[in-house]
């Protein structure tokens, strides 16, 4: 490529564009402000109101912009790219792999706490559905899982044997989830909880529990605890894939 070719000057729409481009990424020009008309970018960069509009509408089109039919153009807050973790879901990579089974150890109702009865919206002590369920990998416990349901959502939970689906599963397909909320915490398990994962013989076993609420719309479907060995659980990539 020739000298020549490389000073080659930008077209006036360019040039148009990386000045409104530079206005909004210094700061100059926050979210909401109006930008100079069509007409006043024309005067001042010497073109037509055509090249303006080209400028304008290429930014609008990239999302820079949105413009408004008699009120112009103003400056379009951008989305914060906020760095994500993905949270393994080792039952389904199970399931995926064939190895899944499930032992269902506990169903029953029970008065509601006070603490649950909160993330439930519910009063203490009015009637739930609880039910424990321990998830393996070929014989290995990977999860123990306990669900408290609002009876509203499945009245006919405690008739169910679940021997092929898992009392979760049956939920979700009577009273499909439309939002979910989660959060992720090291705790020391409990002495049944150990057992039931076959952490009895350390010492000081720790374990990653992610805490789900689930919800139908506006209203609290059920509130999971989700209980995994820590050395069996990992967050983020796997990087030996």
């Amino acid at each position: 490529m020739s000298n020549k070719q490389q000073s080659r000057p930008l077209p006036r729409f360019a040039l148009i564009k990386q000045f409104l481009r530079d206005k909004v990424e210094s700061g100059d020009w926050p979210p909401g402000t109006r930008i100079p008309a069509e007409q006043a970018l024309s005067t001042t960069f010497s073109v037509s109101r055509m090249t303006a509009r080209r400028a304008v509408k290429e930014l609008a089109d990239e999302g820079l912009f949105d413009r408004t039919p008699g009120l112009g153009s103003f400056v379009k807050a951008q989305p914060v790219n906020s760095p994500t973790l993905d949270v393994i879901d080792v039952v389904a990579e199970a399931r995926t792999a064939g190895t899944h089974s499930y032992k269902l150890l506990a169903l029953d109702s029970m008065p509601v706490d006070a603490k649950t009865a909160y993330l439930m919206q519910l009063h203490p002590g009015e009637t739930i559905y609880c039910c424990t369920v321990l998830h393996l990998s070929g014989e290995m416990p990977i999860q123990w899982q306990r669900t408290h349901v609002n009876p509203v959502f499945a009245p006919a939970l405690l008739k169910q044997k679940f021997t092929k689906v898992t009392p979760y599963a049956y939920l979700n397909w009577i009273a499909p989830v439309t939002s979910s909320q989660f959060q992720l915490q090291a705790v020391i398990p409990s002495a049944s909880q150990r057992l039931a994962l076959g952490l009895s013989e350390q010492r000081a076993p720790l374990g990653l529990q992610l805490s789900r609420r689930d919800w139908q719309r506006d209203q609290v479907v059920s509130f999971s605890i989700l209980l995994h060995p820590a050395d069996q659980y990992q967050l983020g990539a796997d990087f030996e894939r």
